[in-house]
């Protein structure tokens, strides 16, 4: 679906919000309590935009609507490996200029200063 700018303008407030908000931005659907967060904290209202309360495909139950847009924008490579979407092909292929040594993995097993000066000397 294409979301008018004001609609994208309250995708990205509740990307932007959430994490101050509390609210899970990893889901498609959202209480009226949560949206009602965003709401007041971009607008100092409580109030819900239309498009979501209104549109009768959005509701999913009584206070929670379905806003998948949320989702796919704050995640926007969340792909299976193997797989893209129209512009991002190269996400699954490896760095071949980026040398492999470094980064040192962290082992729980060795001496924390000399794994400290393997770092420092890389």
């Amino acid at each position: 679906m294409q979301l008018s700018k004001t609609q994208q303008k309250y995708i990205d407030s509740v990307i932007e919000h959430a994490g101050t908000l509390g609210i899970d931005i990893n889901k498609k659907n959202f209480s009226r309590a949560e949206l009602r967060l965003v709401s007041m904290t971009i607008k100092g209202k409580k109030w819900i935009p239309n498009w979501i309360t209104h549109d009768q495909s959005r509701r999913v139950d009584r206070g929670v609507f379905s806003i998948p847009e949320i989702m796919e924008m704050a995640n926007p490579q969340s792909v299976s490996p193997g797989h893209g979407n129209e512009g991002d092909d190269l996400a699954d292929t490896v760095d071949t200029d980026v040398p492999s040594h470094t980064y040192v993995e962290d082992n729980p097993q060795s001496d924390v200063n000399e794994q400290a000066m393997q770092e420092m000397s890389i």
